[in-house]
């Protein structure tokens, strides 16, 4: 019979989102050797290898990343189907603000499958700072957000319910491959302005560490800041998914503290809020995370 088998998709999206299979297996609730064999006949299933494989983890192959654009599709259609089959699709509008730190290279392309999976939804999506987005929440300017906070020693602690937790990642210092070389002393840092959480952090940990640095440059979102420092303009921090190409994280001899982790959540229910929001936030636990 032609076709994957659905819980092999789902395993293959987990896996290749945590970077590894041991890390994939609590998730999925799952021992390590069980999704293993999974990823093992999916591999055979397919013909061709999906994973490269090293000790850091596995990365996918063209190949794989081919299915992987097939699969977040599949399982996100799958869990639709069960939705309105049960009479739980969502109707109606939604108005939902995401950080900008959020899954840079993806978030686009998980919207749209939203859309496809939920046409009778109308959503309307800005992009905030992760603070205005909780302030808008509390006045009810929007109905749902997507926020990062940070985990430990933050300069603002996470908070939120932890059943709408979508996902947590590690903080790097990044830099252009050229810089990442030799660091320049004191340290030029591009970041967001003061107001944004990843620069209040930064600016903690290297005077804590007593690193001498200076401001080089001030990007006005996550894309800016991604071009400048491609452009070999000064070393700044990103969550893990926002580390795009063209960028390296810095090796452990250039001796920079070490940053919190990143937690991505859903703003917590309001009383009162409508039946297709609180109906929506469960969707979107489900499909902002795979």
């Amino acid at each position: 019979m032609r076709g994957f088998e659905l819980d092999q998709l789902r395993t293959f999206t987990v896996v290749v989102d945590a970077g590894s299979l041991s890390a994939a297996a609590p998730s999925l609730h799952l021992s390590q050797s069980t999704v293993s064999e999974q990823m093992r006949k999916l591999e055979a299933r397919a013909g061709v290898p999906l994973f490269v494989r090293s000790k850091r983890g596995v990365e996918t192959t063209p190949a794989g990343a081919r299915l992987l654009t097939h699969a977040r599709r599949i399982v996100a259609l799958n869990e639709a189907a069960f939705d309105d089959v049960r009479g739980q699709a969502i109707k109606g509008e939604l108005r939902v603000a995401i950080t900008d730190y959020y899954r840079t290279h993806e978030v686009a392309s998980m919207l749209a499958r939203l859309r496809e999976c939920y046409p009778q939804l109308s959503l309307h999506v800005s992009t905030m700072k992760s603070v205005e987005i909780e302030q808008a929440h509390a006045r009810r300017e929007i109905d749902l957000g997507v926020v990062m906070n940070m985990s430990v020693g933050a300069v603002r602690p996470a908070s939120g319910d932890a059943r709408w937790v979508l996902r947590r990642e590690p903080v790097h210092w990044v830099a252009s491959p050229a810089l990442a070389q030799t660091l320049p002393d004191p340290l030029p840092l591009v970041l967001l302005p003061n107001d944004c959480m990843l620069h209040q952090i930064a600016v903690h940990s290297l005077e804590e560490q007593g690193r001498a640095f200076v401001m080089g440059h001030s990007a006005s979102g996550v894309a800016g800041l991604q071009s400048m420092l491609a452009a070999g303009l000064g070393v700044g921090c990103l969550c893990a998914s926002a580390v795009p190409d063209g960028l390296v994280r810095l090796p452990a001899r250039h001796r920079l503290p070490t940053l919190p982790e990143a937690v991505f959540s859903l703003t917590p229910p309001l009383a009162g809020e409508s039946e297709t929001v609180t109906q929506a936030r469960e969707v979107l636990a489900r499909q902002l995370v795979v």
